[in-house]
C-alpha cells in the first residue's frame, strides 16, 4: 500500500492522541519499517493493521471504531493534500459516483503498482448505494471516509452500513438524506 496512508495514520495518532502515543504504537507494533514511511513508498498493508491493533490495545478502543475514526479524519487530509481531486464537486453523490472511474484511475496512472479498492456508487433516486471491495480489510476506514466526505460537502445526509456485510474486505453502504420530519427535528 502507498505510504501516504501509513504516514497519515501516524499523523492521525500524533494529533488525536499524542506524539508519545504514536511512538509507543510504532515501537510496540514492531512493524518492519519502524514507522519510517514516505508518501510514495510501498509498504505491506499488514503494517497498518498492526499499528491500529496496537493502538486499540493501548487505548482500550475497538479496532473498527479507531479505523472508522481514522477514515473520517483522513477524508479531510485528502481534501488538503489532493484539492484537485475535489475540484468541481459540490455534493457527495457525484463525488462518490466518480471515485472509481476518475480518482482511482488517476492514482493508477501515477502509480502503476497501486492496487486501489473498488468503490462502485449507484444513484437510485435520492439514495446512493456504495459497494466497497478490496484485497485489504479496510471497510471500516471506507465507512469513515464516506462519513467524512458527507461532512466536507456539508450534506444533510447519513451513511448506513449494511449489517449483513460479509467481512472487512467488502461492504455495502447506503447514503441518504436525513428525514427531519421523521426524527422530529424539522
Amino acid at each position: 500500500m502507498k505510504g501516504v496512508i501509513l504516514s497519515e495514520l501516524v499523523r492521525f495518532v500524533e494529533l488525536q492522541f499524542s506524539p508519545a502515543v504514536a511512538d509507543a504504537m510504532i515501537t510496540k507494533s514492531k512493524v518492519a519499517s519502524e514507522g519510517a514511511y514516505t508518501g510514495v513508498g510501498n509498504y505491506p498493508h499488514v503494517e497498518a493493521l498492526a499499528l491500529i491493533g496496537t493502538l486499540a490495545e493501548m487505548t482500550g478502543q475497538e479496532v473498527p471504531i479507531l479505523a472508522e475514526s481514522y477514515g473520517f479524519w483522513l477524508s479531510r487530509r485528502f481534501v488538503e493534500i489532493y484539492p484537485e481531486m475535489f475540484a468541481g464537486y459540490v455534493d457527495i453523490r457525484t463525488f462518490l459516483n466518480d471515485v472509481d472511474s476518475k480518482m482511482h484511475k488517476e492514482v493508477r496512472k501515477l502509480y502503476e503498482d497501486a492496487k486501489t479498492p473498488s468503490v462502485i456508487a449507484e444513484i437510485d433516486g435520492e439514495v446512493l448505494n456504495v459497494a466497497y471491495s478490496s484485497h485489504r480489510p479496510f471497510a471500516d476506514v471506507a465507512f469513515g471516509l464516506i462519513r467524512g466526505y458527507i461532512a466536507y460537502f456539508g450534506e444533510d445526509m447519513v451513511v448506513e452500513r449494511d449489517a449483513g456485510d460479509p467481512g472487512p474486505h467488502t461492504a455495502r453502504f447506503v447514503v441518504r438524506r436525513i428525514d427531519r420530519a421523521a426524527d422530529g427535528t424539522a
